[in-house]
């Protein structure tokens, strides 16, 4: 027979009516806390520790009944409209890969592959979105220094150990969209630690930064750079570091005004001024860096609203513009068939159907971003919040981009979120599947109380004058 006028028998039974089994030692902890409280409160009142803790107990309440309150507010927070939006997008993007690669020619040209990895990124990425859903995000929290040096391990591993496409380390670009994740996680061990935790924690955006410029991935970089001003400044306002709102605020503001300063001095701010004028006004160098930009820019000239499927197709690569006309049943012909890319599948897709649909698209994309933030920043745990921050920052960085290059402004290559297919699909789900993971346990996320600081010993001098 259980006694309920012990504080252990009495979690026990209220334990039992908590379904969710990740709630139970997150509850557990806090009830043992609070009736531990109201006994010593007994006990200084006079009364023996056996009565004080039966006391205790009582006031607390039914255990059957306490239980089942706590089951009420304590349960995982499904995520239906967010998780049905993302795997719309998603199966949208695989099946407008699979249609232009089909209508492109891309067969003929030797990417019939295409289809089937456009299902097979759209499978995985799925298992990857629901792995993460699923996930207890406190864990890594908990082992954020681990995180940390797992995805710098992983950077390092893919850009010395596997093949380079075009001058460029494949799999690092994937890799180094976890960075902005695992910056807001290694922010956490910093918590609390002055001036000091802020300094370590802009140097530790170093080695990350380090392995974007050796891969090169300079959208990787622009993102960990937007990411982590973003999360430094977030983790300032609630005064993280312990040296006040206003100043960390500043420092982190201080922090982006030194690097361009110093990429001034060493003249590097010239080279991008150049680029960003050829990407504004590409006709000032129509046959060499402009010359992308302006043919991609020529298809927005005549695309329509809508355009009836059948009259004709266009899809666009490294800035060619080329036309494929129909047969007499009305369906694309193969007389030009031309490689297929999806970085311009945005491109492609306005000029075969119009330019309403992409703008669907990209609202239906806006609608998720902005619905992950504001539920992201309404976060009462920090952690959680700053996690959800760098999945949306990685995700936005990434649609700016894309945009911008398909309308013909091309600075930096980028892939649409959850449409380029791929391996960026699969990374792209999986980041909002973490995102979604915080949501999920957000009745029972809770911050570590800080460590207290160490007690530094001091020499004291008493100097007496006779």
């Amino acid at each position: 027979m259980r006694d309920y006028g012990t504080i252990q028998g009495y979690l026990e039974t209220v334990m039992e009516q908590i379904r969710w089994k990740r709630a139970r030692p997150v509850v557990a902890r806090e009830l043992e806390q609070h009736l531990t409280d109201q006994r010593d409160a007994f006990v200084r009142e006079g009364k023996p520790r056996d009565e004080a803790e039966r006391l205790a107990v009582e006031d607390m309440g039914d255990p059957v009944e306490v239980g089942a309150a706590l089951d009420a507010i304590h349960r995982p927070r499904p995520q239906w409209g967010l998780l049905g939006l993302t795997l719309v997008l998603a199966l949208a993007g695989a099946v407008l890969r699979a249609v232009f690669c089909e209508i492109s020619g891309g067969v003929n040209a030797g990417h019939i592959a295409v289809p089937a990895r456009a299902l097979a990124s759209l499978g995985l990425g799925t298992a990857a979105l629901l792995g993460m859903y699923f996930l207890d995000v406190s864990r890594l929290v908990r082992h954020a220094r681990a995180v940390y040096i797992g995805a710098l391990a992983a950077g390092l591993l893919t850009l010395f150990h596997f093949p380079h496409v075009g001058n460029c380390a494949y799999y690092t670009r994937y890799v180094v969209l976890f960075y902005p994740v695992a910056y807001a996680l290694a922010l956490y061990r910093f918590r609390g630690k002055g001036w000091k935790g802020f300094l370590l924690a802009v140097l530790s955006g170093v080695p990350l930064a380090a392995v974007c410029c050796l891969a090169p991935s300079m959208t990787g970089l622009l993102i960990l750079l937007f990411s982590g001003l973003a999360l430094t400044l977030c983790a300032a306002g609630g005064d993280w570091f312990g040296v006040g709102r206003w100043k960390g605020a500043c420092a982190a503001l201080a922090v982006p005004a030194v690097l361009l300063t110093g990429l001034i001095s060493r003249g590097y701010l010239n080279s991008f001024r150049q680029r960003l004028a050829i990407a504004l006004h590409p006709e000032m160098d129509p046959l060499n860096k402009g010359y992308l930009g302006g043919m991609l820019q020529s298809f927005w000239q005549d695309v329509p609203p809508l355009r009836q499927y059948g009259s004709v197709g266009a899809a666009v690569h490294a800035g060619a513009r080329v036309r494929i006309y129909t047969d007499s049943a009305g369906m694309p012909g193969n007389t030009m068939p031309h490689y297929y890319s999806s970085d311009f599948l945005p491109a492609s897709m306005a000029v075969l159907w119009g330019w309403l649909p992409l703008l669907l698209m990209l609202a239906a994309l806006a609608v998720l971003l902005v619905w992950l933030l504001v539920k992201g920043l309404r976060q009462s745990c920090l952690p959680g919040r700053l996690v959800v921050l760098a999945v949306v920052v990685t995700l936005a960085v990434q649609t700016l981009l894309a945009a911008a290059l398909n309308f013909g402004f091309v600075l930096f290559s980028a892939g649409l979120p959850l449409v380029v297919g791929n391996l960026q699909t699969v990374v792209d789900l999986a980041l909002i599947g973490l995102a979604l993971s915080v949501f999920r346990g957000a009745s029972i996320a809770r911050e570590e109380p800080e460590k207290p600081l160490r007690q530094r010993k001091r020499l004291r001098i008493r100097v007496e004058y006779q």
